[in-house]
């Protein structure tokens, strides 16, 4: 019932994911499916713009002058449309609209009761990782009142002040947080929409773009909540917002893209509106996935270069003139890919992960759907099996097998393949992570197996009229007509299926690699086993009415606190997940309770410039618990340390020794 309450949040959500971006698809000409699913590329390549102008031109973030800046990008794509004589498409799409339209509808409710359950209260936040660093960036760009990509890190860790972190997923969300005054909440439904209504949307339009079939379409629609690795395994392992958004995004970056450069596009107008409008999506939708996630430039390249050489590849055999420029293209453009591909790996930091399967379940991990170990999806194996029997053997969709492959694979070599170089060269920019490599996997996947599920429909179709040609003297109905009966009827079973399969499946389910542990609850619920349990979040709800304005506290972020700076605005150092590397910090998180007979201790709080210290516990070091600190705990008794507050095991210290 909580989530019913916050139907303005619901509703400052989707206006901050869709207006803008509507006004861009219509622009560039998009219509019905094609505008709402590429709305939120839009909206989130604008928003993306206008906070990268404001932070180079000093200009502060506020909801006023975010309205503002977005009204003016509006303004000029609008101008363009008039000014270029973009014209709308109206490609040639088989099949009724209805079962898209329910299928759709389906696949939101089942997306929105998966997440949200998951979630729970919808003030909630992730006890993970990096979510002490995305739900602190949200409230620092709030307060520092700027939003750019190349200041975001900084305004966390002042040591990275100037390094570029993606900040798409945060300037969104703090509009949205500006509209409503909750960043746990804004952050909670921003994460809905996109799961359930961005996902879904981006995966439809993309498989009725490349089949320009609505059975096609509708199956997508069907299957898209049936896998758990995307998009639940993204807002819950890590917590990975900004990769989230970016995988999300990735079928409409894709889709608006062969949209506009397929025979069967519906183009019309001047050569200079179609080449216009072909600009200006290659640059939002590059705009949208640099500033959401990098590395997923990297897929999107990818898969459009294997779309190209499909498109040459035909023209070479119908014998179409230029056909050597169009190979000289394409050899081009892998030469381009390979070179920022090379570029994303650099700019990873760390190769984290190791392999951690062998090649044989590597390999049935992918093919059954049932990536790092969540619950195969076999029907969708099967029906990826027939699929690429059908994309094989037609001309301008062959590209979706290979694209599916070269995901795959991808996907294998980060789960099984050993060589470290082959790793940082193929996988590097993803971290060389199974989970990151495999969210990409079901983008080509599920139109590949709608379009099995085509197949299957065009051949009953044709045998159901052999056999009443056969048996009766009057012809009986058209094709056509059986093949709409059939496909409504396939759709209506895979939503069926759908159903049954994610309502069987467990509410918790999440698994370590490094042991294979399994969850026994949502990092998102309040317990007392959480990552911050009831007692710390109570101590933190109320600890900036306790501490003097710009005062520092110290913690050791492994035990929740780096939650802290979010929840209360207080300077909590750290205010992210690592651990810092200052050697003050080192010598305290073991010896600090000596500050009243160590001087060396004095000099590191005053270079820290500390003035108190949370107190809740030594630590853990467990997934995601970094490690213990037992310089942080044990302060009763000890000289030099005043109590300013106590929740239960959780207290809040004063440091007096260095005064």
């Amino acid at each position: 019932m909580a989530w019913l309450t916050q139907w303005w949040t619901l509703l400052a959500t989707l206006a901050v994911v869709f207006v803008p971006g509507l006004v861009a698809a219509w622009s560039l000409g998009f219509r019905r499916l094609a505008a709402w699913a590429f709305a939120p590329l839009g909206s989130i390549a604008m928003i993306s713009l206008v906070a990268t102008v404001f932070g180079f031109a000093r200009i502060p973030w506020t909801l006023l002058s975010a309205v503002l800046g977005l009204v003016v990008v509006a303004g000029l794509l609008v101008g363009c449309r008039f000014l270029f004589r973009i014209r709308d498409r109206r490609p040639r799409v088989r099949g009724a609209r209805w079962p898209v339209i329910a299928a759709l509808v389906v696949a939101a409710v089942l997306l929105t009761v998966r997440v949200g359950v998951y979630i729970g209260d919808p003030s909630n936040i992730s006890q993970t990782n990096d979510a002490a660093f995305h739900l602190g960036a949200v409230r620092a760009i709030i307060e520092q009142a700027t939003a750019s990509s190349f200041g975001l890190a900084g305004l966390i860790d002042p040591a990275a002040s100037g390094a570029f972190y993606p900040g798409a997923w945060h300037a969104a969300d703090s509009v949205v947080s500006l509209l409503t005054g909750d960043i746990a909440v804004s952050t909670n439904m921003l994460a809905l929409v996109f799961s359930a209504i961005v996902w879904p949307l981006g995966i439809t339009w993309l498989t009725q773009t490349i089949f320009r079939n609505r059975v096609a379409s509708a199956a997508a629609a069907a299957m898209s909540p049936v896998f758990v690795i995307f998009p639940l395994e993204m807002i819950q392992y890590g917590v990975l917002y900004a990769y989230f958004l970016a995988v999300a995004l990735l079928p409409a970056a894709l889709a608006a893209v062969i949209a506009l450069t397929s025979r069967w596009s519906g183009a019309s107008g001047p050569v200079r509106g179609r080449v216009t409008a072909l600009v200006l999506a290659l640059g939002m939708g590059a705009l949208a996935l640099a500033l959401a996630q990098p590395s997923v430039i990297g897929a999107w390249g990818l898969l459009l270069w294997l779309y190209a050489a499909d498109a040459v590849l035909d023209r070479w055999r119908r014998g179409s003139p230029g056909r050597g420029w169009s190979i000289a293209a394409l050899l081009v453009g892998l030469v381009a890919l390979g070179g920022v591909w090379f570029v994303l790996g650099r700019l990873v930091t760390a190769n984290t992960w190791r392999a951690w399967r062998s090649g044989g379940e590597a390999l049935w991990e992918i093919l059954s759907a049932g990536f790092v170990k969540t619950p195969p999806a076999w029907w969708v194996a099967i029906l990826l099996v027939v699929g690429l029997v059908a994309v094989l053997r037609r001309a301008g969709a062959r590209w979706t097998a290979f694209g599916w492959a070269a995901l795959a694979f991808l996907a294998f070599v980060a789960y099984a393949v050993r060589n470290e170089l082959i790793r940082v060269l193929l996988v590097g920019p993803w971290y060389s992570d199974p989970y990151r490599l495999a969210a990409l996997v079901p983008i080509m996947m599920i139109p590949v197996a709608a379009a099995g599920v085509v197949l299957i429909v065009n051949q009953f179709a044709l045998w159901t009229l052999r056999r009443r040609r056969v048996v009766s003297a009057r012809p009986g109905v058209r094709p056509r007509t059986l093949q709409a009966r059939f496909g409504t009827g396939a759709v209506a079973a895979l939503l069926v299926v759908g159903i049954i399969a994610v309502a069987v499946q467990p509410l918790v389910l999440r698994f370590k690699i490094q042991d294979d542990f399994a969850e026994s609850e949502s990092p998102y619920w309040v317990t007392d086993n959480a990552w911050l349990d009831r007692d710390e979040r109570a101590l933190l709800s109320r600890i900036a009415d306790e501490v003097e304005p710009g005062a520092r506290v110290l913690s050791n972020p492994g035990t929740g606190a780096a939650l802290g700076y979010f929840l209360s605005g207080v300077d909590i150092l750290p205010a992210q997940w690592w651990v810092p590397r200052d050697p003050a910090y080192t010598l305290l998180k073991t010896e600090l309770p000596d500050a009243a007979t160590d001087p060396a201790v004095c000099e590191a709080v005053r270079e820290l410039d500390a003035d108190y210290v949370l107190d809740f516990g030594e630590g853990d070091v467990g997934p995601g618990r970094v490690q213990k600190m037992p310089g942080f705990t044990g302060l009763e008794g000890q000289p030099g340390f005043e109590l300013v507050d106590r929740e239960g095991s959780a207290s809040l210290w004063r440091i007096t020794a260095c005064d």
